[in-house]
C-alpha cells in the first residue's frame, strides 16, 4: 500500500505542472473594454492587484469605445482572432455563444468558483446550461437627487412632477427623463408589461394584455414629452447619461445607471441623494432592468491550455471577496459576491433597487426590440403618432425580426 501510495505521490507531481501555470511559465491575457473614469480606475487597480499575485501573468488592457466595442469584438472573434477576454453585459451570451465566439467555461468553474458569486450572477451568464462568462458586477438603475434642491426624497412621481414644477419657478431644471428604451424599460413591467413569452415572441400582440400594457407604457412617454414642452413644467427630455446639468447642479433629479454612481458622488458630494424608484400611481415601483457585466472569453482560449489556467486565475481573483471590495470601493460597482458587505449606503440602494429588478433578457430575440422601440417612442413623442398607431407598427417590426430569426434557427 505504500508503496501504490508513493507511486500516486510521484504521478501527481508530474501532472500538476500540466494542470497550472508555472513558475517559469509567463502568460500574457489581452482584455478589451470599454471602461473610463471611476470603473476605469477600479478596472486599473484590479489588473494591478491580481498581477502582483500572479507575476507570471500579465493582462495587455486594451480601450476600445462602447459604441464600436461590441462590433469589433464580433468580427475579431469571428475571425478566429482578437483578444482572450472582453468586458460587456450579458445579454450578449446567447448570441455570441451561438455564433461560437466564445469559450464554453462549464468544465472549468469548479464549486470553490462557483460560490464565489451567487446563481443569479451566473445564470446571466449561462446559455443552454452551459457558462459561457465570468461575473463582475451587477448594475441597475435608480433615481438620483440633489439634496440642496430636494431635501427627501420623492416617493411617487406625482411627488417627482410636482418638485419639478415648484423648482421651475425658480428658475431651475426639476427632473432630466431618460426617454431611451433600455432606461426607461422598468416602467413597462410596473405597467403590468413584457417583451417576450418563453418562446422569445413579442408579448404584445393585438387584443392581449400585453398590448394594453404597451399602449399604457407609449402613454406615459408621450405625456412626459407633453410636459417637456412646458417650461413651466420643470421636465426636459435629456438622454445624456451621466447628465452635465445633474453635474453641476442645475437639475435635480435624474434616473440613471449605477455605472455613473461614483462620478455623481465626486461630483456632488454630500448633496447626492440615491434611492429607489418613486412609485407609479399604480403603487408599484418601476421595475428597471437588472443586469450583471462581465467578461467573455475568446473562443481561441480553448485551444490554450496555459490560457484558459490564466483565465480561471483572473476568474478566481475577479469574484474572489479581495476583487469585488476593490470593484465596489474604487468604481462604486455592485459586488456578485454575497460575502462582499456594502458599505456605501448608496450602492446598497441599488441593491435593493436590483431586488426589485426585472432581469436583462439574455436570448438573441432582444436584439429585434432595440430599433422599432426607440422608434416608436420617437413617435408617440416627437412624431406626434398615435399611441395606438405606434404600438402597432412596434410589434409588426419587432415580430416579423423574430419570424426570421427563428426561421433561420
Amino acid at each position: 500500500m505504500k508503496k501504490f501510495l508513493l507511486v500516486l505521490a510521484l504521478l501527481a507531481l508530474l501532472v500538476v505542472p500540466t494542470m497550472s501555470i508555472g513558475a517559469q511559465d509567463s502568460v500574457n491575457l489581452v482584455l478589451w473594454h470599454a471602461k473610463q473614469d471611476a470603473e476605469g480606475d477600479a478596472l486599473l487597480a484590479l489588473l494591478d492587484a491580481f498581477v502582483e499575485a500572479n507575476p507570471n501573468i500579465t493582462v495587455e488592457q486594451v480601450f476600445n469605445p462602447s459604441g464600436t466595442l461590441q462590433d469589433s469584438f464580433v468580427a475579431a472573434a469571428g475571425a478566429g482572432e482578437g483578444p482572450d477576454m472582453v468586458i460587456w453585459a450579458n445579454d450578449s451570451t446567447g448570441p455570441w455563444a451561438t455564433a461560437g465566439l466564445l469559450t464554453d467555461l462549464t468544465s472549468s468553474v469548479d464549486e470553490e468558483l462557483l460560490a464565489q458569486a451567487t446563481e443569479t450572477a451566473w445564470g446571466t451568464f449561462t446559455f443552454e446550461d452551459s457558462i459561457f462568462g465570468i461575473p463582475y458586477s451587477a448594475k441597475t438603475l435608480a433615481f438620483f437627487y440633489n439634496k440642496a434642491l430636494v431635501p427627501d426624497a420623492p416617493e411617487s412621481w406625482a411627488d417627482v412632477l410636482s418638485i419639478s414644477e415648484e423648482l421651475a419657478a425658480d428658475g431651475l431644471t426639476g427632473l432630466a427623463f431618460q426617454n431611451g428604451f433600455f432606461h426607461s424599460a422598468g416602467f413597462l413591467f410596473s405597467l403590468g408589461g413584457s417583451l417576450m413569452d418563453a418562446d422569445g415572441n413579442a408579448a404584445f400582440p393585438p387584443d392581449s394584455e400585453g398590448r394594453a400594457a404597451m399602449e399604457a407604457y407609449f402613454q406615459f412617454h408621450q405625456d412626459m414629452y407633453t410636459l417637456a414642452q412646458d417650461p413651466d413644467s420643470g421636465v426636459v427630455i435629456d438622454g445624456a447619461s451621466p447628465n452635465p446639468g445633474f453635474q453641476t447642479g442645475e437639475v435635480a433629479m435624474v434616473y440613471d445607471g449605477i455605472w455613473n454612481l461614483a462620478q455623481f458622488e465626486s461630483d456632488l458630494g454630500d448633496d447626492l441623494g440615491v434611492s429607489i424608484m418613486p412609485a407609479l400611481d399604480n403603487g408599484s415601483v418601476p421595475a428597471l432592468f437588472a443586469q450583471a457585466e462581465g467578461f467573455f472569453v475568446n473562443a481561441t482560449v480553448a485551444e490554450d491550455p496555459a490560457k484558459l489556467e490564466a483565465v480561471l486565475a483572473w476568474a478566481r481573483f475577479v469574484t474572489s471577496a479581495e476583487g469585488q471590495t476593490i470593484a465596489s470601493e474604487e468604481g462604486g460597482l455592485l459586488p456578485v459576491n454575497p460575502a462582499v458587505e456594502v458599505a456605501n449606503p448608496n450602492l446598497q440602494v441599488f441593491a435593493e433597487q436590483f431586488a426589485l429588478g426585472t432581469p436583462f433578457p439574455n436570448r438573441a430575440e432582444l436584439g429585434q426590440f432595440w430599433g422599432p422601440m426607440g422608434d416608436a417612442i420617437t413617435a408617440v413623442s416627437a412624431g406626434g403618432e398615435t399611441v395606438a398607431d405606434a404600438t402597432a407598427a412596434a410589434y409588426d417590426l419587432i415580430q416579423a425580426g423574430i419570424d426570421t430569426l427563428h426561421a433561420g434557427s
